[in-house]
């Protein structure tokens, strides 16, 4: 199948914007059912061609990214590889975001066309987790971004079909791949929403699952919990990471700039008396905090790495040291804040560069005319697209805690 047609970035940024944006509703646990599994639907992932990323093989997460580390007096250098930890006894299984910008309404197959949208949203996302766990990222039939323009009740029928697939390639892995392995669950965006359909249709049901599960990371996808409580809301058996090294949970967030005051999703609101969860990845595991410091704490991101600017939907700064991979350390901090609507937590991402560092606005972190109309339309995203470039370093340093 032919390649999409090279679209301008504004364009690409207003539709992956109404992906973010719509993407982001609160699931129920009424909404976990799925389409019936059948005995092929799981089989097809037998064939190794319809997985992003397997152990062993030479893939999107096992190749060096080439990433460079950007220096305060202008220079960088080059970030040694990780090997892959082909022999781990930790699974990661990974699930992609939305990058089928198709505007008709759908569920594409990717095995029957081009991938590379695919191939460098899990290189960024999923690659530097393969230094910690056996990474396994199977393809979905994702629901189109034309699937977003459509009331929430139709939406759903797509996200079923496109959950389905995740399910049954989990299914194949656990029975083909797992081999007693602890599990690791990573997904952004629709990824998180395909995960929360895993987890509710699987591991809320299953103790055994459960006690396989070292932890979820949820980002950009909001995960309800009652007030004040570990579990309720979104899941009813699976609680929210709140400990330094606990297991068996699973974290959730959403970036925006400090200073932000978004509203929960207009239209499934966050029910009253429930918050959006908000895990900050750097405080969880600090072992000298108080729980409110952890809950609440600013601290400094110390691995925060940049998609190449060309795939970063505007948000990257384009120059000569952004045309690859991009790892910065201490630039940016984030905090688990509150917006004046208190069902709404979200982590705030703050830049912490001097005015005189040439890498001072390398992320735009402040609104452009296309922001502002966008979120007129749409409402406000935030920096959605680099939820889990911000923290990378530190989701990856709990993995590997809990992997040991």
């Amino acid at each position: 199948m032919l390649k999409q047609a090279k679209r301008p970035n504004w364009f690409r940024r207003v539709l992956e914007a109404v992906a973010c944006v719509t993407a982001a509703v609160v699931i129920s646990p009424a909404s976990a059912q799925t389409l019936p599994l059948t005995a092929g639907d799981i089989a097809k992932y037998a064939d190794t061609n319809r997985w992003v990323c397997l152990p062993g093989r030479d893939d999107v997460c096992s190749r060096d990214l080439q990433a460079k580390q950007l220096l305060a007096d202008g220079s960088s250098v080059p970030v040694p590889a990780w090997p892959p930890a082909t022999s781990s006894q930790v699974d990661c299984f990974y699930i992609y975001p939305t990058v089928t910008l198709n505007l008709i309404p759908g569920n594409a197959d990717p095995y029957y066309s081009d991938t590379s949208a695919i191939e460098t949203a899990t290189a960024a996302q999923a690659a530097s987790f393969s230094s910690t766990c056996r990474v396994f990222a199977p393809q979905y039939r994702q629901a189109t971004i034309g699937a977003y323009a459509l009331p929430e009740f139709v939406r759903q029928l797509y996200i079923q079909v496109a959950a389905s697939d995740v399910l049954a390639a989990f299914d194949y892995y656990l029975a083909n791949h797992n081999q007693g392995r602890k599990i690791v669950l990573i997904g952004h965006s629709q990824g998180g929403e395909m995960l929360i359909k895993l987890l509710q249709a699987r591991f809320e049901t299953s103790a055994e699952l459960r006690g396989k599960l070292l932890i979820g990371i949820l980002a950009g996808i909001p995960v309800n919990v009652p007030v004040g409580q570990k579990v309720g809301g979104t899941f009813g058996n699976v609680p929210v990471c709140t400990l330094p090294g606990e297991v068996g949970c699973f974290i959730a967030f959403g970036s925006y700039a400090e200073g932000a005051n978004p509203a929960p999703d207009t239209r499934i609101p966050t029910p009253a008396g429930q918050e959006r969860v908000c895990t900050n990845p750097a405080t969880l595991d600090d072992v000298t905090l108080s729980p409110d410091a952890r809950r609440n704490g600013r601290k400094l991101l110390q691995g925060t790495l940049l998609m190449p600017a060309k795939d970063s939907s505007g948000f990257v700064r384009d120059d000569a040291q952004t045309k690859s991979f991009t790892r910065l350390t201490g630039a940016f901090s984030g905090a688990c804040t509150t917006a004046s609507d208190p069902r709404m937590r979200f982590l705030s991402i703050r830049e912490e560069l001097a005015t005189t560092d040439p890498r001072r606005g390398i992320v735009k972190m402040s609104d452009t005319p296309l922001d502002l109309i966008l979120q007129l339309l749409i409402g406000d995203n935030g920096l959605h697209v680099l939820d889990m470039q911000f923290p990378t370093q530190e989701m990856v340093s709990l993995v590997a805690a809990r992997s040991s």
